[in-house]
């Protein structure tokens, strides 16, 4: 029976990629908890739920990761969880934790993600302490082609009914992926990737529980929309779910941002940067410093540098932490009037350094940026040595290295966000 069970509600949670989920009540005493409580007795087992209205809340991976991130639905399902273990007509009867992955990807790294999302929420639940380990069951829906194949079959979409046939007739998903992507040399399976597979990498639950000398619930008074018999090869209803009650997802968008370094600034140095993000967690800044200034007859500074840096955003690239490689270039003339002039020999500074820093971006849009970087290095230059005065002969040259300090700012920026 235990068996059967299990069976039932890992063809639930494959159904409905949600993080938890419920049904309406005709019981007042129902309609005080959230929409995605299901209320069992533990006595229907002969069939699986095909819940009509459930609050779509998705736990969402970014690709390949399986990293949970504490949000506000977390927060929901915590609060949620507390609320039944406390009520005294309400018991938890068990927790039932699957985690999936979109199909993009090799097949034996998505079963893997399957195990690893699911446990993350799993070991997550158990670290805030609001619900026992013996109270999870934990599934690996691996890779999810039933919720891709639903949605092609509810929605407008290029080259629908070919994508469908391959799925129906190529049991082989590595072959069958390979198919999809040979009907228009990519761009189906690309168009796949951006608008379908999104919301299928998450983690999803079921919270069950069971009404406990509570006289004003029974559960055979609860609105039970479909019964769905588990022994078809194919659910005769498919549950509901509608991608287009998902949370907006954050689109796969790249940014070019515009920044200008605020202590440059002050410094009487014009400058501006350009930063394109690569890949999600990789992007390139370009900075350039330019000052033509001679502020009086012998106080001069002359600069025109720049000093690329790729960076690695550990969350997503443009916000949060960032660590970045550089190198630097800079050719200069400059002179203070207690001191001789000193001017680069067509030789300009060089060097490179390593650097770390925090970008915050906000606005309606997110489009403008704040940032803080700090970074060290090393410098080898040459240099020639003039009389600080108009025409001023020369009379030394040098060279030298330099360790520390290679790059530091408080900068603002604008963004743009483009598809990828």
């Amino acid at each position: 029976m235990l068996h059967d069970l299990k069976h039932k509600l890992w063809l639930l949670l494959l159904a409905i990629p949600v993080l938890v989920f419920g049904q309406e009540s005709n019981t007042n005493y129902v309609a005080l908890y959230p929409d995605y409580i299901f209320f069992s007795d533990g006595s229907n087992i002969d069939s699986v739920l095909d819940i009509n209205n459930a609050e779509l809340i998705p736990i969402v991976y970014r690709v390949n990761k399986y990293t949970l991130i504490e949000n506000e639905a977390l927060d929901s399902v915590v609060n949620t969880l507390r609320r039944v273990q406390n009520d005294p007509h309400t018991s938890l009867r068990r927790v039932w934790v699957g985690g999936s992955a979109s199909p993009e990807g090799p097949l034996w790294w998505n079963k893997q993600l399957g195990d690893f999302r699911s446990a993350a929420l799993a070991d997550y639940l158990i670290r805030k302490e609001v619900v026992a380990d013996s109270l999870i069951t934990v599934f690996n829906l691996e890779e999810d082609w039933y919720n891709t194949e639903k949605y092609l079959r509810s929605h407008p979409f290029p080259n629908c009914e070919r994508v469908l046939n391959i799925i129906e007739t190529e049991p082989d998903r590595e072959l069958r992926k390979q198919l999809i992507r040979q009907i228009d040399n990519d761009t189906t399976w690309r168009r796949l990737i951006s608008e379908v597979f999104p919301p299928l990498r998450n983690a999803r639950l079921i919270i069950e529980c069971t009404p406990w000398n509570n006289p004003d619930l029974v559960v055979s008074d609860i609105d039970i929309p479909t019964a769905i018999p588990v022994n078809k090869p194919k659910f005769a209803t498919p549950p509901r779910c509608d991608f287009n009650t998902f949370e907006k997802f954050e689109q796969s968008n790249r940014f070019i941002a515009l920044k200008t370094n605020l202590i440059s600034v002050a410094l009487l140095t014009a400058n501006l940067a350009l930063e394109v993000e690569l890949w999600p967690h990789v992007s390139l800044d370009i900075p350039v410093w330019y000052s033509p200034y001679d502020i009086t007859d012998k106080l001069r500074l002359r600069l025109l540098a720049t000093q690329p840096e790729v960076r690695y955003w550990p969350v997503k690239a443009g916000e949060g932490w960032f660590y970045g490689v550089h190198t630097h270039i800079v050719g200069f003339d400059v002179s203070i009037p207690s001191s001789d002039r000193y001017q680069d020999p067509n030789h300009a500074l060089w060097g490179f350094g390593i650097s770390a820093g925090w970008a915050k971006n906000f606005g309606k849009k997110k489009q403008w940026s704040i940032e803080f970087n700090l970074g060290l290095g090393y410098a080898n230059y040459k240099y020639d040595v003039y009389r600080n005065w108009h025409n001023g002969i020369k009379f030394d040259s040098g060279s030298g290295h330099y360790w520390g300090v290679t790059r530091a700012g408080i900068s603002i920026g604008y963004k743009w966000y483009l598809k990828r």
